[in-house]
């Protein structure tokens, strides 16, 4: 016994000797709470070392339509018409950024989807749901009624009597279209002085395209009563709104009648008007948006575009949803004096109008706001 207790007094002494001695002892891991937090800067710490409720679910503050719900039915023309249901999109899409709604669209196929469309949304809850376009004035009535508790909006049509929970979205293009008509009637005179002529290639005769022509043409007729010229204009619808070949067909056509400028009015099927005066070497007026910046190939033929600001008036829309001031049974009217509608920049063409022209469409387009110029619509 006194052996071994001697042994291992012996070992333990020459262990204490090499320990002093320097011998560097396994690397042992230092449990967090070791070091005090201000010892090691925050960056040296892995995302770890700090629990997730260690930071308040306040710093970051939610956007105010957080949990609101947008959905969007396109008309037959498509999302991608680089205009009108395209342009309608981009104004959701800015609110969803802005305010942090959930928004979503669905894409019609046919005039038959409108209603199948609509109640998709509702089924599924959502908040408010834009239409777009006179043809699903309609099926927005009748779904409106069906889901009471749904906000609605239209793009292009108005209720009378007025449905409570839905909102028309209208716009005043004839007070663009006007400056337009009376513009392009001045560049066929500037370009072809012995047959000047200006036409259009429309889609649907529906109201909301026949108040782009009506106005274009009395701007033309202004032009010829106040220079003493006469201008033609001629134009021609196709009768739907995605038909580009058929667009371009009669664009053609109207150019081996002598026109010289082509408005297209109708989605993709106008812009096959514009496409004909692209690769005829003559010019073009685009619709809804500044189709100079969506349609690249047709662009250096455009001299202006009669715009119609879908997206400022869905934003402000969305804007009352989210504000709790949308009251439905009401109708928002974009006009000249408010901005939601106007000409484009002239773009390529700013040095090319002769500043006189451009001189007299400014001066009557504050005619119209000012009421002093009358554009022809509503027909009498």
């Amino acid at each position: 016994m006194r052996k071994w207790l001697f042994s291992t007094l012996v070992v333990v002494l020459v262990l204490s000797i090499l320990a002093g001695c320097g011998a560097t002892p396994e690397p042992t891991a230092v449990p967090a709470t070791a070091v005090p937090a201000t010892a090691v800067p925050a960056t040296a710490a892995p995302a770890t070392a700090v629990p997730a409720t260690a930071v308040p679910a306040t710093a970051v503050p939610a956007l105010p339509g957080a949990g609101l719900k947008v959905g969007m039915v396109s008309d037959v023309g498509g999302i991608d018409d680089a205009s009108f249901n395209q342009n309608t999109w981009e104004g959701l899409q800015k609110a969803a950024a802005d305010f942090g709604v959930e928004a979503k669209f669905i894409e019609s196929q046919a005039q038959a989807d409108y209603e199948k469309n609509i109640t998709e949304f509702a089924e599924q809850q959502y908040n408010m749901i834009i239409t777009v376009g006179f043809l699903l004035g309609d099926a927005t009535g009748k779904m409106a009624v069906q889901y009471p508790d749904v906000n609605f909006a239209i793009v292009d049509f108005a209720y009378d009597p007025p449905i409570p929970n839905v909102e028309g979205i209208v716009f005043n293009v004839d007070e663009a279209a006007f400056p337009i008509g009376y513009l392009a009637a001045g560049w066929a005179v500037l370009k072809d002085p012995a047959d000047p002529q200006v036409g259009w290639v429309g889609g649907m005769q529906i109201p909301p395209v026949e108040q782009f022509i009506v106005a274009y043409e009395a701007g033309v007729k202004y032009y010829n009563e106040q220079k003493g010229a006469n201008v033609q204009v001629k134009g021609v619808y196709v009768g739907d709104f995605e038909s580009p070949d058929k667009g371009k067909i009669q664009g053609n056509s109207l150019i081996d009648e002598g026109v010289d400028v082509i408005f297209g009015v109708g989605g993709k099927t106008g812009n096959g008007g514009l496409t004909a005066a692209k690769e005829r070497g003559k010019w073009g007026v685009g619709v809804d948006v500044d189709q100079y910046n969506t349609l690249p190939n047709e662009k250096d033929i455009l001299i202006t575009s009669c715009m119609k600001r879908l997206d400022n008036a869905v934003y402000s829309v969305v804007q009352s949803l989210v504000e709790k001031t949308f009251a439905g049974g009401g109708v928002y009217v974009a006009t000249a004096a408010n901005g939601g509608v106007g000409l484009a920049p002239y773009h390529d063409f700013e040095n090319e109008i002769p500043a006189e022209l451009k001189a007299e469409v400014a001066a009557i387009q504050q005619g119209i706001i000012d009421g002093t110029i009358k554009t022809g619509w509503p027909v009498q």
